[in-house]
């Protein structure tokens, strides 16, 4: 006789069930390690095993999204309605206000995105977007460990800043990459990442692929980090022109990701300003809209959700041909608080030391 499912936020007896933000007092179900779900759906402690809320983890357990590999989760309503969520998050830490949004988009089946937000035991806020290569399934397995990665982080050593980011996005190379020898279903998987780190008034980060970091200071907006396609390294060996690059195929081909095996991190360092903007997007935005686009809505008169929201409904209306997703910061000298409000299924918002997830 088959043993009766046991939903896992039951098992783990951390009282969160479905339904997120709508859940009096707790976020979604996080789930625990794989190996807890016996099976899946069919498992004894399967439940909605279907990693719950896609993309979210428990006791700093790293959780992935390819249940739909398993038999018993292709035809899982829920595990369907998980990924046709959206996702938002607005936040005042301090002297910086955050809003991140993402969207599935209008072609895709799941959402491979993730984006990350966390103070740090020591007042410095992480944040970071991660975008999943290498299928619907596996690719946000691999965001995933990335964000797991993220989530160990509670200090980042002061002078080192660019040092220890970088270590993190290779540590989380060798990380994806011995999951996929170990698991052939998992070959071809990877992750961009672009993560900021912002301590008083400087703001680190580190990059790998073609998720971008731009910021906006006077109605400016300057793009920091260069895509790491194979397109940049043919520029760079003289093998096509500047002209060439917008279209050629090589563009959409990556040179770098977190787990190639051999990624090498770009780093760098600004010294913000009062009421600069610092902008974290998937190319699932930056691709469907020129920098002059962005430009015009960042400068608009209104907030950072807003400006968020636009800029997404403006790449869905262009075409929305992937997951989007967005995170801006923007440093505002005089205001002080860790308030958070939150909206539907949020993303990555640890503060004070809680962590929850978003796809």
């Amino acid at each position: 006789m088959r043993p009766p499912k046991i939903n896992c936020w039951e098992y783990m007896k951390c009282g969160r069930g479905p339904g997120g933000g709508k859940t009096a007092g707790s976020e979604i179900c996080p789930a625990a390690v794989d190996t807890t779900f016996d099976g899946f759906n069919r498992g004894t402690n399967a439940g909605r095993s279907c990693w719950l809320v896609a993309g979210t983890f428990c006791n700093e357990v790293v959780m992935g999204t390819f249940a739909k590999k398993r038999e018993s989760c292709k035809e899982c309503d829920f595990y369907e309605q998980v990924h046709a969520e959206t996702g938002t998050t607005d936040v005042e830490i301090a002297s910086i206000d955050i809003s991140a949004f993402t969207h599935i988009g209008r072609v895709r089946k799941t959402n491979e995105d993730r984006y990350f937000i966390e103070k740090l035991a020591d007042g410095a806020i992480l944040l970071a977007v991660a975008d999943g290569l290498g299928g619907e399934v596996a690719g946000d397995y691999a965001a995933e460990i990335m964000m797991g990665k993220l989530a160990g982080i509670h200090q980042i050593e002061k002078g080192h800043e660019q040092e220890q980011l970088s270590l993190l996005a290779m540590e989380a190379d060798l990380a994806v990459t011995d999951k996929k020898e170990k698991d052939p279903d998992l070959e071809g998987m990877g992750t961009t990442l672009v993560c900021v780190l912002l301590r008083g008034r400087t703001a680190y980060w580190v990059h790998v692929g073609d998720s971008r970091l731009y910021f906006l200071r006077n109605n400016t907006l300057t793009q920091l980090t260069e895509d790491q396609t194979l397109a940049r390294f043919l520029l760079a060996e003289g093998e096509i022109t500047p002209e060439e690059v917008p279209t050629h195929y090589s563009r959409h081909v990556m040179d770098q990701c977190i787990g190639c095996g051999y990624c090498e991190p770009e780093t760098g360092r600004l010294n913000l300003k009062n009421h600069d903007l610092l902008i974290l997007t998937s190319d699932g935005l930056h691709k469907e809209m020129t920098a002059e686009k962005m430009a015009s809505i960042l400068n608009r008169r209104t907030d950072i959700k807003t400006k968020a929201c636009n800029l997404v409904e403006a790449a869905l209306k262009t075409g929305g041909n992937d997951n989007i997703t967005i995170v801006i910061a923007k440093n505002t000298a005089n205001e002080k608080g860790a308030l958070m409000r939150k909206s539907k299924l949020c993303g990555q918002v640890p503060v004070n030391g809680l962590r929850s997830a978003k796809a």
